[in-house]
């Protein structure tokens, strides 16, 4: 084991001791709680806050539903790895985790968990309210426990079933300020439902031959790469048109226009992707369909931002 990877096997909070630079064990924590998925998260939380009619007047539930998502999203992500290191070891892209290369240990990651788990509840329990508190826990439960041990193993549509839990944060920053379930954040949590495969399936169709080695029934094993590709391009589609319903519900003229321009983007790339013959560029290409899919997303939900302000302003 080099200086790269040894951190005690013993816990977190003084039952850890680290051998490491205090940035490496950071960073390693980083990874552990998936910071990056869990910061698209908390982003689309943020813009269901905003679009609240109530968030003014309660900004401080707002924040405290921000802080809450983001615990509860880390400690589903630490669960989730807990649960699949053999996995992990497998894959190429997650070979290199910290509980995979003994960084940090098991007994370690739950503590973390634990602790993430736990301080999510009490902010959003004292903060709060019962639902944004109820709905925080089910997408914890649904990704952490649900997806990883239930879905992901038996089923190739496990990203479908299981991205109700990643869709959220969108209605529960809605709640957390205090506002009743309306169409708008419904719709926000059903766009986000139907880009999630679209979104990763690319993802799969460049892993295709480790999930297979790891008997893990992607899309792209059960089904191969041509049915993949049309899948993707069919929830491509049904992406774009959910995503021009909250231009009717308040997000205004101007989110209008950026949905159909960035949803036919991203409609046109995967299209691209489905003519490819099956090679190596096709792969390629895939990866960068994947991380093009966070930009869409990120535009649109920028944007929805942009266009509820113009219109609150009286612009459009």
């Amino acid at each position: 084991m080099d200086r790269q990877t040894e951190i005690i096997q013993e816990g977190v909070s003084g039952e850890v001791i680290s051998r490491l630079p205090r940035q490496s064990l950071l960073r390693d924590l980083l990874v552990l709680s998936k910071a990056r998925v869990v910061s698209l998260l908390v982003f689309t939380a943020v813009v269901g806050e905003l679009l609240a009619p109530s968030f003014s007047r309660h900004w401080i539930g707002g924040l405290a539903g921000l802080v809450g998502i983001a615990l509860a999203g880390g400690a589903g992500g630490v669960i989730n790895q807990l649960i699949e290191p053999e996995l992990d070891q497998t894959m190429r892209r997650t070979r290199r985790r910290p509980l995979v290369g003994s960084r940090i240990s098991r007994r370690g990651g739950i503590v973390f968990a634990a602790a993430l788990l736990a301080g999510a509840i009490i902010v959003l329990a004292t903060l709060t309210n019962p639902l944004t508190l109820s709905l925080t826990l089910v997408g914890t439960v649904g990704y952490g426990i649900v997806y990883t041990l239930y879905l992901k193993p038996n089923t190739p549509w496990n990203i479908v079933w299981g991205g109700i839990a990643g869709a959220l944060p969108p209605l529960i920053g809605w709640t957390a300020v205090g506002d009743p379930v309306t169409a708008m954040p419904l719709m926000l949590v059903a766009l986000i439902f139907l880009w999630t495969p679209a979104h990763f399936w690319p993802l799969a169709l460049c892993c295709r031959e480790d999930y297979a080695r790891a008997c893990i029934p992607m899309l792209p094993v059960t089904h191969g790469v041509a049915r993949t590709r049309r899948e993707i391009v069919n929830y491509a589609a049904a992406t774009l048109a959910i995503s021009l319903a909250p231009a009717f519900l308040g997000a205004g003229p101007l989110y209008g226009v950026v949905a159909i321009a960035a949803g036919g983007w991203y409609l046109w790339l995967t299209l691209r992707l489905k003519g490819m013959p099956e090679n190596g560029a096709a792969d390629v290409f895939a990866r960068q369909v994947f991380k093009a899919s966070i930009n869409y997303l990120l535009i649109l939900y920028a944007a929805l931002i942009v266009g509820h302000l113009t219109v609150m302003a009286g612009l459009l």
